[in-house]
């Protein structure tokens, strides 16, 4: 065969792949092919929308918390602000430094800076500081109950176990390096039994140990799938539910899933949004199950609720 009559069969053939194109796009098989793609990769419709968005004014907004009565507690580059539940300010105050992890337990506010917890009444006064720490102390989760405060810390790979003021309990994470953390994202909880229940994101799990830090089992695998982690520090963020349901947030695939307590998929919150991918979370459950969701890339607040 000599060029001309290849280059002619080369055309005839683009011509005959772009009317297929053109047939296939008029009589929707792509939107069918698509949609098999989406499903062969574990895509899920969500039941949750967002429900409202708020705009927070004072600098980047790093951390949310939302109390027993639906007040939402914010903390940012240097401020901590208390709103209601219509979103209307009930008190804001400039802090030292920024908060990166806020806990709240009655009428007590924790509030985690890179190097020290700030502690606040809940009308805003300031009620005490603990540390600074550790010069290389990266502190970013916080979390209380009626007998302690644990908080985590990145740059030294451990968790703090107090009790209600600030004398150390337990050292969490030694002997050994037993939480590996790649980046600062080093999510905790402190359940009322007692349990803490910790992200370990290097290893993408989420462990539940005793107060003395003792593991006891953890759940979580690497991947990209939909009930998997991803990446390199997932979950980034997580919450526990009143119910039991542990609700996570991702980074690298920016997304918000619901898991039962043996890290078992139970449905996606958002999958697909337009939230920035290494950006992620930081959630709150409200008492009448919202997610609130706090995001550094915009400062605003998004409250996801579930469309029964």
């Amino acid at each position: 065969m000599n060029r001309r009559h290849a280059g002619i069969i080369s055309v005839a053939f683009i011509i005959i792949c772009i009317g297929y194109i053109i047939y296939d796009v008029s009589t929707g098989k792509s939107d069918n092919i698509i949609a098999t793609v989406e499903k062969a990769s574990g895509e899920q419709q969500t039941n949750w929308v967002i429900e409202r968005e708020f705009h927070v004014d004072y600098g980047i907004l790093n951390a949310i918390k939302v109390t027993y009565n639906n007040s939402i507690i914010c903390g940012g580059d240097s401020f901590l602000a208390l709103y209601d539940e219509e979103f209307n300010e009930t008190w804001k105050i400039n802090t030292p430094r920024a908060i990166f992890a806020l806990a709240f337990f009655n009428d007590t506010i924790y509030a985690a800076s890179q190097e020290e917890i700030l502690i606040f009444s809940i009308d805003g006064d300031s009620l005490d500081t603990w540390g600074p720490y550790d010069d290389n102390a990266i502190l970013t989760s916080i979390s209380a109950n009626k007998e302690y405060v644990a908080f985590a810390d990145a740059g030294n790979q451990l968790v703090f176990v107090c009790d209600r003021y600030g004398a150390l309990k337990s050292l969490v994470g030694r002997p050994g390096k037993q939480f590996i953390i790649p980046s600062a994202y080093f999510d905790i909880m402190l359940t009322e039994s007692n349990q803490l229940v910790v992200a370990n994101t290097g290893k993408r799990q989420i462990e539940f140990r005793n107060i003395d830090g003792e593991l006891t089992r953890s759940f979580g695998d690497e991947g990209d799938e939909l009930k998997d982690f991803c990446g390199c520090c997932n979950p980034s963020h997580f919450d526990i539910s009143p119910e039991g349901l542990i609700i996570t947030a991702e980074k690298g695939i920016n997304r918000i899933k619901v898991l039962d307590l043996s890290g078992r998929l139970v449905e996606p919150v958002t999958i697909s949004n337009s939230f920035v991918a290494s950006i992620p979370l930081d959630i709150s459950l409200s008492p009448s199950g919202e997610i609130y969701a706090a995001n550094r890339g915009d400062s605003n607040i998004y409250v996801f609720k579930r469309n029964h």
